[in-house]
């Protein structure tokens, strides 16, 4: 098949989307607004710019440069990934078959903001012949809140390469004894990385033996470490800024607890990463994360934005190895038996071919 994708380059999610399709021998486009860090093996990369800052008033620049590249390439199918950023431009091709990715925000969120974002969202989300949503939770809100028939709308969560994330089989690395916590969510709003900041001084009050490693990037970095330095908890945690995804792993196999304070979420995959690695996990209990983790069996869920609540928790898992261990096993394997990306894209490969012949494509 010759696939055509309109999505965000530099994010992992559609590097791991576009590289398992050209591995396998598909003829792979990929449509952006910015080049990722190094180039994709086996894609071919199309970059439209544009001279206006602003994501909207740059759009129908940029989507005039679409659709001559879209007639250019003449795919069998378009995949869209983001509904109110890319979606929007799959949705104005009048292409099909059209396959649209919702992500978490970009139908959670961003149509809130303006009664203009959440119609040309629903028009959008219309105009799809299929649509993933990563989560049972956001597949519900898309075909209640947009009013989209049930059988257009699939869950089908990022998923996890378990080749690459796996239990390790101890903790051979940790020379001094501590507890160690770690965030890897980006330093956005959504992601409320101040809620595990603010919960540190109430719990090395009670437990000094207790690290932190919160690794990110984003507009927060500098405020989150002003706070950080506020509350005087310098000397108990370590901000790690961006790096290779394939390093991922050694940060969590180096920790004994991971934690996600984000305010709303789809499927997060960082999550479902730290379960493939044999984690414990405390997680806000918002949108999909219910799914997977089952609180004081495969994880440990709590209300967002309550620091003391985390602490609480945070000071009982650090004080029953045994406990950590029980749940990280049973983390393991809810993602080993739902989570492996590679089955999951084997599933995304037969709609594909169910797509193409349905529109009588050859």
């Amino acid at each position: 098949m010759k696939l055509c994708f309109i999505a965000d380059a530099t994010t992992v999610h559609t590097k791991r989307w576009v590289e398992y399709f050209s591995s396998t021998g598909h003829e792979v486009h990929l449509i952006t607004y910015e080049s990722p860090e190094e180039p994709i093996p086996g894609v071919y990369l199309y970059v439209v710019g544009s001279m206006f800052k602003n994501l909207y008033l740059a759009f129908p620049f940029r989507h005039l440069k679409i659709m001559r590249l879209v007639k250019k390439i003449k795919p069998d199918i378009v995949h869209a990934h983001f509904i109110t950023k890319f979606g929007f431009h799959g949705a104005l091709l009048g292409f099909h078959p059209l396959v649209m990715s919702a992500w978490g925000s970009d139908v959670l969120v961003i149509p809130r903001n303006s009664k203009l974002l959440w119609y040309f969202t629903k028009f959008s989300l219309r105009k799809a012949d299929l649509i993933y949503a990563v989560s049972k939770d956001m597949e519900t809100k898309i075909v209640s809140s947009f009013g989209i028939p049930n059988n257009c709308v699939k869950v089908v969560p990022f998923g996890v390469d378990m080749t690459l994330f796996h239990p390790k089989s101890s903790l051979s690395d940790k020379q001094d004894g501590k507890t160690t916590v770690f965030s890897n969510r980006n330093f956005l709003e959504v992601y409320n990385i101040e809620t595990l900041i603010n919960a540190i001084p109430l719990v090395i009050e009670k437990n000094e033996n207790i690290r932190f490693v919160i690794k990110g990037s984003g507009p927060l970095e500098r405020s989150l470490k002003e706070l950080a330095s506020s509350l005087n908890v310098d000397e108990y945690v370590t901000f790690v800024g961006w790096t290779e995804y394939h390093d991922m792993p050694k940060y969590l196999h180096n920790c004994d607890i991971y934690v996600s304070t984000a305010i709303s979420d789809g499927t997060p995959v960082s999550v479902l990463e730290a379960m493939a690695c044999g984690k414990t996990c405390i997680v806000t209990d918002v949108g999909g994360v219910g799914e997977w983790i089952e609180d004081g069996v495969s994880g440990c869920l709590v209300p967002p934005q309550h620091p003391q609540v985390l602490a609480d928790k945070i000071l009982e898992l650090a004080m029953d190895p045994t406990k950590r261990d029980a749940l990280g096993k049973e983390a393991y394997g809810v993602v080993t038996e739902r989570g492996d990306w590679y089955n999951i894209m084997k599933c995304v490969r037969d709609d594909y071919k169910k797509l193409v012949r349905d529109h009588g494509i050859q």
